[in-house]
């Protein structure tokens, strides 16, 4: 994001500008064309701004510019960003502008593509219960503050709940051990700071879940930035004798957990009536549930999807699964400890998890949405793999696979062997989801 500071505007435009919120060159671009001075403040330009967190106010201090000094500050963005090939660029170029966030594990990292998630995109996290997806999550709050020779961001994290209490308890458990891990290689680092870094929100429902994405969340991130900045100058104009205060870091991650439950917990059906009126009836109050459904779901994927590029930061949202009727009913999983991902008839591809055929939630619409998707599984050995010294070591606990199942950047594939590209073993101890090297199976 390029500050309109940049532009060789007059100050009397420049101040108007960034006081409608429209204080970085980019923004212009977006919400000011030349033809907009024709009707602002139209209803489609306060629908934009108010979800970038605008007063109303904003919007009367731009009817005092004319349509001259509309066109001259876009003219010059858009000048601004031809010079210095910001809006574009070779692969090369794109892929080195990048960031990774490490999951906190070397094992888990090489089965994703060797460096973790990719930033700017929505990254699925799917599993049934148990598994350990609310843990992972937890760990990537702590490995995001890292800086980002260590695989983190150098950020802080915004957690959003459907599912009840945040599990603080757990969280306390973890940072203590990641502090005591990262003590050597940052001395700085604190438990209180960690704390400060992780922003939580429920969201109880539909209409509040959409009110976040909306409104609060894009205000929120875009604060953190600018509050940033102001720190930066704070820090460059103090004394080196003068004690750091506590600074809080520029929103890198958004979790949500989970994404799936408020749109199972709301999915209503019309009500029954024994005439054939009234079925139909029902149908169509279904169907239209159905409908705004998959609308919700497009646009809190749209408002995810713009903050991750616009900002920079990743996306991770927890998804829970669904069973799979399959057609033939005699077929079973194959005896295998590791029970790999198949292909059904079904889309999205299905897997076995203690069992039972199972899919990830939300459908077709929710896979369209989302960049990468993670399943976790948990399953019980077969004998001849509970006479090996891990397994008798670990008092009968079921392994935990981890999966690839797509990912623009890391490979995946369909066999049952853990030590290919896409999968690997996992456990769950005080310190967090530890990945297991296939030697020790």
């Amino acid at each position: 994001m390029t500050s309109i500071n940049v532009l060789g505007l007059p100050t009397s435009v420049k101040d108007t500008l960034i006081k409608a919120s429209l204080d970085t060159v980019e923004d212009l671009l977006l919400y000011t064309p030349p033809g907009l001075s024709n009707d602002i403040p139209s209803a489609r330009y306060k629908r934009q701004q108010v979800a970038k967190g605008v007063s109303s106010g904003g919007y009367d201090r731009l009817v005092n510019l004319t349509p001259s000094e509309f066109a001259f500050a876009y003219d010059q963005a858009a000048a601004h960003i031809f010079e210095n090939k910001i809006a574009y660029g070779s692969a090369h170029d794109l892929l080195q502008d990048e960031s990774w966030l490490s999951l906190g594990d070397p094992v888990l990292d090489a089965a994703v593509g060797g460096k973790g998630i990719m930033t700017r995109t929505i990254t699925e996290i799917a599993g049934e219960s148990a598994v350990g997806k609310t843990q992972l999550c937890l760990q990537l709050c702590l490995t995001v503050q890292l800086p980002e020779s260590m695989g983190g961001l150098d950020g802080s994290v915004v957690w959003l709940s459907t599912e009840g209490k945040f599990p603080y308890n757990r969280l306390e458990s973890m940072i203590s051990q990641f502090v005591e891990k990262h003590r050597d290689d940052v001395p700085d680092m604190d438990a209180d700071i960690i704390r400060e870094n992780i922003y939580y929100d429920s969201m109880a429902d539909q209409e509040t879940q959409l009110h976040i994405f909306n409104y609060q969340l894009p205000i929120l991130v875009h604060d953190t930035y600018l509050n940033q900045e102001d720190d930066d100058d704070k820090e460059e104009n103090q004394e080196e004798e003068q004690p750091s205060v506590l600074r809080k870091k520029p929103i890198k991650l958004i979790i949500i957990d989970s994404i799936t439950n408020n749109f199972r917990s709301e999915l209503t059906v019309g009500n029954s009536a024994p005439d054939q009126a009234g079925n139909q009836g029902s149908k169509a109050g279904f169907r239209s549930s159905i409908l705004q459904r998959s609308a919700d779901i497009c646009e809190i994927g749209l408002r995810l999807r713009t903050l991750a590029d616009q900002y920079g930061l990743a996306v991770v949202c927890v998804n829970q699964v669904t069973d799979v009727i399959a057609a033939d009913s005699t077929f079973h999983p194959p005896p295998l400890s590791f029970r790999p991902l198949l292909q059904t008839r079904d889309f999205p591809p299905a897997f076995y998890e203690t069992g039972k055929m199972k899919k990830p939630a939300l459908g077709l619409v929710w896979e369209n949405t989302i960049n990468a998707r993670l399943v976790l599984q948990r399953t019980r050995l077969p004998d001849p793999y509970e006479t090996d010294g891990y397994a008798q070591s670990a008092s009968r606990e079921p392994p935990r696979t981890l999966s690839v199942v797509f990912a623009p950047w890391s490979g995946h594939n369909r066999s049952s062997d853990p030590s290919q590209p896409g999968h690997c073993w996992y456990k769950i101890d005080e310190t967090g989801v530890v990945g297991i090297s296939t030697s020790n199976y």
